[in-house]
């Protein structure tokens, strides 16, 4: 019996710690500059980007963000069901309960392969993100600016070829195996506890 479109939503919800809250993104950005003391706090941080660089400095890489989460999102459902069917092909059940443990690796999987296929546009906007205080970056080597996304695209290919684009990828898919895995196993345990539940009480 498939759970109804409430229980998908408590369920979708039930996941949620397992992924960062919203203000983590802006302390990711804020955090280097925070160490610097470039900021004092992080509300002196808000305060300060938006006086100098206005409302916009907030959506700085929101082109590849919107860009990627479309074909990330899709490819990480499309590669959870195939690689169920597949360890469901190498590995029968036999009677035992591995469910849990499957949808574990099955999601790990797919977090794997979306963020190595994504993982460029995922780069540029952390480019385009950390924009807008290089004299405070100007201790961590080499500081470059970018004025957009095909401009970054093109510096990136240019001056540090094509290898360029997949920088920083082992920790990112590190995160992203465990994140997305922990996602579809808590999914799917809820899932599977509201129709235990159902099925109980009719």
């Amino acid at each position: 019996m498939r759970p109804t479109n409430s229980q998908r939503i408590l369920c979708v919800a039930g996941c949620l710690p397992a992924r960062p809250p919203l203000l983590y993104t802006l302390w990711t950005f804020c955090a280097p500059a925070l160490q610097l003391r470039v900021y004092k706090t992080l509300q002196d941080a808000v305060v300060t980007m938006y006086r100098t660089e206005g409302p916009l400095v907030f959506y700085k890489g929101l082109a590849p963000t919107l860009i990627a989460i479309f074909p990330y999102a899709g490819l990480q459902f499309s590669c959870y069901k195939s690689l169920k069917r597949a360890y469901d092909w190498a590995i029968p059940a036999d009677g035992k309960q591995t469910g849990n443990l499957k949808n574990l690796l099955c999601g790990s999987g797919a977090g794997l392969i979306s963020k190595t296929l994504t993982y460029p546009l995922d780069l540029f906007k952390k480019r385009l993100q950390v924009g807008g205080f290089e004299h405070a970056r100007a201790a961590f080597g080499q500081v470059r600016s970018y004025r957009g996304l095909l401009d970054c695209t093109k510096q990136v290919l240019h001056e540090e070829g094509t290898h360029g684009f997949f920088k920083g990828l082992s920790p990112s898919l590190l995160k992203a195996a465990l994140s997305t895995g922990f996602v579809f196993f808590w999914y799917e345990f809820f899932c599977n506890l509201f129709h235990c539940m159902k099925k109980e009480s009719s």
